[in-house]
């Protein structure tokens, strides 16, 4: 059909348009939606996205010899440095060098504060740590608890120079030599520990029977976890540390709140002292208490 390019209205086609229009925005007011003609309706704004966690920065593998000749590209990188023993300068410092048959007078400085024994003479090594141009200041932000020990001489050889701050110097037997042996525990270790072990199961299996609504098995756990705080406050009492045993007494007063609360038949009472229980933990564990790299504890010696 061929369309006409004017277009003449009736008064009765123009109620019909009129009618059709006033279905369409009924229809579309049903439906949740706009109509094209009207006023569109503020959007509202998007609850802003969690901030995404900086994930560790990755280890970059690296050459000693790649370190010397171009150290601003890896200042402030975490490297695995690979190399020969130069020298031994201190008891935790030695320098690395491509050549392990002669020096090439680009050699790189490590720091291992915890370094367990010499280093062999030319032996490779791998050196795990930050690289950064050596600077007193510097090292001793980020190295803490470090004393500097390299000669006058060798401090003003490689100061301004790449120094790798070692946590870990792997010799050709796989063995890290800066590595902390772990210390066997102590008589004290021993008594606290196995009270200790007590606890996690027990507020696991707390937490489990209250929210099932075990009454018998609430009062058991809870019952475990009030004479583990009271055997930890008795051992700091000798120990005469009136901190860590005020800590123990408050654990103990929240494990007594449980039994009271469920005694009673409050068990969403009893629920709300199970967080500040295991924080009782945590704030002994963070003063009191040092995690080897087996998962064991020692207590924490003064200073």
């Amino acid at each position: 059909m061929q369309r006409s390019t004017r277009v003449t209205l009736s008064a009765g086609s123009v109620a019909l348009a009129s009618f059709l229009l006033s279905l369409t925005v009924l229809n579309a007011g049903q439906a949740g939606q706009t109509p094209a003609n009207a006023t569109p309706a503020k959007p509202v704004p998007a609850a802003p996205a969690a901030p995404a966690a900086t994930p560790p920065k990755p280890l970059v593998p690296v050459a000693a010899s790649s370190v010397a000749s171009n150290p601003d590209t890896y200042v402030g990188e975490f490297v695995t440095m690979t190399g020969a023993v130069e020298a031994n300068l201190s008891k935790t410092s030695f320098s690395v060098d491509q050549d392990k048959n002669k020096p090439t007078g680009k050699d790189v400085l490590v720091l291992a504060p915890n370094l367990q024994k010499p280093a062999d003479l030319n032996g490779y090594v791998t050196v795990i740590g930050q690289l950064i141009k050596f600077d007193e200041k510097e090292v001793a932000e980020k190295l803490k608890d470090y004393q500097i020990d390299l000669s006058a001489a060798d401090l003003a050889k490689f100061r301004g120079k790449p120094v790798v701050l070692a946590t870990a110097v792997i010799n050709t037997a796989g063995v890290d030599i800066a590595k902390k042996p772990i210390p066997a525990m102590s008589a004290d270790d021993l008594v606290l520990q196995k009270i200790m072990t007590k606890l996690p199961p027990a507020q696991a299996a707390l937490r489990k029977a209250l929210d099932g609504k075990d009454l018998n098995l609430v009062k058991e756990q809870a019952t475990i976890l009030k004479t583990a705080f009271t055997d930890i406050e008795l051992f700091w009492k000798t120990k005469g540390n009136t901190e860590a045993m005020n800590i123990a007494t408050e654990g103990k007063k929240h494990a007594d709140g449980i039994l009271m609360n469920v005694g009673l038949g409050h068990l969403d009472a009893a629920k709300t002292s199970i967080t500040p229980l295991g924080a009782t933990c945590a704030s002994c564990h963070g003063k009191f208490r040092e995690r080897m790299d087996d998962g064991t504890f020692r207590i924490k010696t003064a200073g």
